[in-house]
């Protein structure tokens, strides 16, 4: 460790035995137990929220990552005006398998439990609603729908087109098509409800609630990495997790019933929300995230991974769709268990 990160570590009240560095960060034995310290650029306002929200869940029974205090109190520890250092507990475990179906169908359940746990926990402020609130998800796919349609014009004036941009010309008008379609429904449904329901009531979501920060262990799941929570629909977080998943299991159509049936079995969907995941999953999410990716990077030269995940995200359009229709029309995973 350097002599930055000695300073910072004599503002906490434990003592350092030893230190490796991870990704990002160092991981420390220390008379605490196993914590990590890693550099903080965030609010210092919502980094409080988080630990109320972490303390809440860990008094409801459940295994997160909180902050470690320093000597004088601070989540966030100041060194020479300019950095900021936060100390979490370092949990045991590996990550989420996502080739075991257990484990898939144990974060679910995890899932749903802690969702329910983060319904109403605290008494919330206009400001609170302000400042923890995630954007609004049409909006959001409204933008997405706009800059697809830049990338597909910028392309389009190109004269000389690699694999992967003549490959886009070729599918974008369609997909953005079906894109649209969706934003336009997701405007117009009683979707937006929820969303105004989840913010007067205060449901919160973790905000990346994915096999990465999903860890196994002596029996036990633990949740870390709440850095993105928000106020929003709760059913984004199930949104993002089956879709993660999905996409590596070719959207197997048994499994993703099973996905939702063990999220179900402890809390139960609306028909509103029903509508809200359908939609979300019908959103093809993963080729804006290719456009995008392709559009911020060096266009001169697109790395052959790159065609290949688009390739797959082509291969896979019609079950994704197909499956997206399965959650609105059928309210049981009675179907989902035949593999239709």
């Amino acid at each position: 460790m350097n002599e930055r990160d000695l300073q910072v570590l004599e503002q906490y009240p434990f003592t350092v035995n030893a230190s490796w560095r991870t990704r990002g960060a160092f991981l420390l034995d220390t008379s605490a137990g196993r914590l990590v310290i890693r550099e903080f650029t965030g609010s210092t306002y919502k980094l409080q929220k988080e630990q109320e929200l972490l303390q809440h869940l860990k008094d409801c029974g459940y295994l997160v990552d909180r902050m470690e205090p320093d000597k004088e109190g601070r989540l966030a520890t100041v060194y020479r005006e300019y950095w900021q250092f936060v100390v979490k507990e370092s949990l045991d475990g590996r990550e989420c398998d996502t080739r075991s179906e257990s484990e898939i169908l144990k974060a679910a359940s995890l899932l749903a439990g802690m969702h329910t746990c983060l319904r109403g926990f605290c008494l919330l402020t206009e400001e609170d609603r302000l400042r923890l609130s995630a954007a609004d998800a049409a909006v959001e796919l409204g933008r997405h729908n706009r800059e697809l349609r830049k990338i597909y014009a910028f392309i389009r004036k190109k004269n000389k087109k690699n694999d992967f941009e003549s490959a886009y010309l070729s599918c974008c008008p369609s997909i953005l098509l079906e894109a649209q379609e969706i934003e336009r429904r997701l405007q117009m449904s009683s979707c937006r409800k929820l969303r105004e329901q989840a913010l007067l009531e205060g449901h919160f979501c973790h905000g990346e609630y994915i096999h990465h920060n999903i860890l196994v262990g002596n029996g036990q799941m633990a949740v870390i990495n709440f850095e993105k929570f928000a106020l929003d629909v709760q059913v984004n977080d199930l949104y993002l997790f089956m879709r993660k998943i999905l996409e590596k299991q070719n959207y197997d159509f048994r499994l993703g019933g099973r996905i939702l049936n063990a999220y179900e079995q402890v809390r139960p969907l609306s028909g509103e929300e029903r509508e809200y995941l359908s939609l979300r999953m019908q959103y093809p999410e993963k080729f804006w995230k290719l456009a995008n990716y392709y559009y911020n990077t060096n266009k001169a030269w697109v790395p052959g991974k790159h065609m290949e995940k688009l390739e797959k995200f082509l291969s896979q359009r019609e079950k994704r769709v197909s499956f997206s229709r399965e959650i609105l029309y059928n309210k049981s995973n009675e179907n989902t268990e035949s593999g239709r």
